[in-house]
């Protein structure tokens, strides 16, 4: 058809469920066809037949019987199984029917719906009604009288179906339907989602596993890893080799490891677990003795920070996951050990608690973690900006005890290094000190462009190693939550007594992920002032040469697409599919989403948060202060199974009528599965679009040193400041 007569006619959408209404026996396909435009021609509003979608069962799909009936201008579907699964299909095929109409330039839309599923408490008459602007009339079936019929000029029109009889000419001209984009999509599509891990090499580690320069493809690559506290508990018949091989037997039998090299077993051990065929054992393939490190603090203190480096090292993903074993008395709710520990589950990390009483040495904590989930929550949201040292954020992890600083002679020191971007100060005091309760400004005014956080007290209960332990592992998670965007840090503090060692391990484990480190705790210089700017000066390091980071790439888990390169420029849409309870601090929560896509390097983001939660978890008051907060919000009506996601979808489309461009549709959600997700986004992306999934707590938490976001989400806290081991 020319466009001139396209502007003066309409166009009509076919939409037929053969379970309902089969196909009449004996017609063939052209001429089913044939009689619908016939058929399609007496209704009141004629108009040209541009798609006929049948709906048939799956049994009775064959590729033959698809080539055929798609020759003849039809598009054969497989009917979904249950009445909600049949109405998030029809109705994401017609919406994108009606999108794909639009540039052809109909004078106006009309859809046929020939089905029984529709009545007034289903969720087809409610979108039909939702889309009846755009398309008008809507004609339907009426199935037993389940709805008044409407004036004829309504919006739902309804139909008495049945196929004219009259001969045709077999030699009509058949049309091709827009659907068959959607076929190749699905045949395109892998709907298992079984992401399969490679075997990785086995463990091969030194006498002190984190304290040494390792790459990730060598001995720090292990999906298991058990940590094991001997000065708490025992060894399984007191020797290392029988542990290992009671722990590798379980952890297969749990599946959680396909072959030997996905365990490695570490254990701590103390002055008098060192008997004489152990003083002489350095390692074996797998197993790693770590000797005393001082006190039982000490040995604590060296085991958690060995954990969170551990985990740093081997990132953990939905499709991914690891799984880290600890044995040790120190799991106290309440405890910075115990926090960690609660704040690597939320990043998939299947935590087990070790019980050598067990016979198998685990438990009962086991939670089999699942690898499936729908299309695009594998590549995650990576970063589109190049990185620029001289530019970006420098975090200064600051122990105040001992440690006066000025940081207003800090500056011109790093401006003189070639350093320009913002400093941001987070302030470490023991509870009781003098500067805890000195109610004076630690910093005093601060030069522009500097900032100072709000004091992280920690409780130390005689134990000297409390403080640097908790500053050691807010520097993993920081590292951690900038995953693909490495920084510039700063650590001033003294030497740190007995661990500097450790500290330094940290600091190198950050370098090789490509941080920059400008200042560590030395010797030389201690407080920083106008007396001592010069030696601080000396061990202040430059601006690195290269802008971006070389290594991350190794260690990140999100995947930067071509396509998300393309539309670096494009807008941004960002949906939020919430688990369970809404947060009440909606201004906060978007302004930290903003913040998170903003430093992935998206700048044109919608001014429209798009949050999707079910009727029965939110309150009516709670619904007003989302509203309030100029939050666009979907309440999904109870026993929708679907209902955030079918709403989620629609919207998709809806925004390419709104939008007009290529636009990035940025998902957080927790991972689910969900066939027509799959073939909307698919669609999505094959008409130029981008669309990128990623769980709410990384955004949440990106680019901050928070453990997770459980405080924002629902009001725990995994990291409390005044925490102790």
């Amino acid at each position: 058809m020319s466009e001139s007569k396209r502007s003066t006619s309409g166009c009509i959408g076919v939409f037929w469920d053969v379970e309902d209404f089969p196909f009449p026996n004996g017609v063939s396909p052209p001429l089913i066809y044939h009689k619908m435009k016939l058929f399609v021609e007496s209704v009141p509003c004629p108009a040209e037949v541009t798609t006929i979608v049948a709906y048939v069962d799956k049994e009775e799909l064959s590729d033959e019987l698809i080539r055929v009936y798609d020759d003849a201008g039809i598009t054969l579907f497989p009917r979904q199984g249950d009445v909600y699964e049949r109405y998030q299909s029809m109705v994401l095929d017609i919406s994108w029917w009606e999108v794909d109409m639009r540039p052809l330039r109909f004078a106006g839309s009309r859809v046929m719906v020939i089905s029984k599923e529709i009545n007034k408490d289903s969720p087809f008459f409610t979108f039909f009604k939702s889309i009846a602007s755009l398309c008008h009339p809507i004609y339907y079936t009426p199935a037993d009288h389940d709805l008044d019929p409407p004036r004829r000029s309504g919006w739902l029109e309804p139909i008495c179906f049945n196929l004219p009889s009259d001969p045709i000419d077999q030699n009509v001209t058949l049309h091709r339907t827009f659907h068959r984009l959607r076929s190749s999509i699905e045949e395109s599509l892998d709907y298992s989602h079984d992401q399969t891990m490679p075997d990785d090499d086995l463990m091969n580690l030194d006498s002190s596993p984190f304290d040494q320069t390792m790459s990730r493809s060598s001995s720090s690559s292990s999906r298991t890893c058990v940590f094991w506290d001997s000065g708490d508990h025992p060894l399984h018949n007191d020797d290392p080799w029988s542990t290992y091989a009671m722990l590798q037997k379980t952890m297969l039998e749990k599946t959680l490891g396909s072959c030997s090299g996905d365990l490695s077993l570490i254990i701590y051990v103390d002055e008098e677990y060192i008997k004489d065929d152990l003083a002489g054992f350095n390692m074996d393939k797998g197993i790693t003795i770590i000797r005393p490190q001082g006190d039982k603090h000490a040995r604590v203190h060296h085991m958690l920070v060995d954990i969170v480096l551990w985990s740093l090292d081997n990132p953990a993903t939905y499709f991914e996951p690891r799984t880290l074993m600890v044995v040790s008395e120190n799991m106290e709710p309440g405890t910075d050990f115990r926090n960690a520990l609660e704040a690597l589950e939320k990043r998939y990390y299947n935590v087990l608690f070790g019980d050598p009483e067990s016979p198998d040495l685990i438990g009962g904590r086991f939670k089999p973690m699942g690898q499936k989930a729908a299309v695009g929550f594998s590549s995650g949201i990576a970063s589109l900006d190049f990185h620029d040292f001289s530019t970006s954020e420098i975090v200064t992890f600051w122990d105040v005890t001992g440690c006066k600083t000025t940081f207003a002679s800090i500056n011109p020191v790093l401006e003189k290094k070639g350093y320009h971007g913002p400093l941001i100060i987070k302030p470490y005091v023991e509870m009781g000190s003098p500067e805890d309760v000195d109610e004076d400004d630690l910093v005093g005014i601060l030069p522009v462009g500097m900032e100072c956080e709000s004091r992280i007290r920690v409780r130390s209960e005689g134990d000297k190693y409390a403080k640097v332990t908790r500053m050691l592992l807010d520097i993993l998670f920081w590292a951690m939550n900038h995953d693909d965007v490495p920084q510039n840090l700063m650590l001033i503090s003294e030497p740190f007594e007995d661990i500097t060692k450790k500290c330094d391990t940290v600091l190198q484990a950050l370098e090789r992920r490509g941080f920059n480190i400008i200042f560590k705790p030395s010797h030389k210089v201690a407080c920083i002032d106008d007396s001592t700017v010069d030696n601080f000066e000396a061990l202040c390091g430059m601006v690195p040469k290269q802008l971006t980071n070389q290594r991350h790439g190794m260690y990140s888990s999100r995947i930067l697409t071509d396509q998300s390169r393309y539309l670096a420029l494009r807008p941004v849409i960002l949906f939020w599919l919430v688990k369970d309870y809404p947060p009440s601090n909606p201004k906060k929560i978007w302004n930290i989403f903003k913040s998170a896509v903003s430093k992935k390097g998206y700048h044109w983001i919608d001014p429209q948060l798009r949050v999707y939660v079910d009727k029965e978890k939110i309150s009516e008051e709670m619904i007003m202060v989302y509203k309030s907060a100029g939050i666009t919000l979907k309440v999904i009506p109870e026993n929708e199974v679907h209902g955030k996601i079918t709403n989620m979808l629609l919207d998709f489309i809806r925004g390419t009528r709104r939008i007009l461009t290529p636009a990035n549709y940025i998902v957080m959600s927790e991972p689910f599965i969900d066939h027509m997700s799959d073939i909307v986004v698919e669609g999505l992306r094959l008409r130029g679009s981008n669309v990128l999934y990623d769980v709410p707590g990384y955004v949440l938490t990106f680019g901050t040193s928070q453990w997770s976001a459980e405080s924002l989400l629902d009001g725990s806290c995994t990291a409390p400041s005044g925490s102790s081991l």
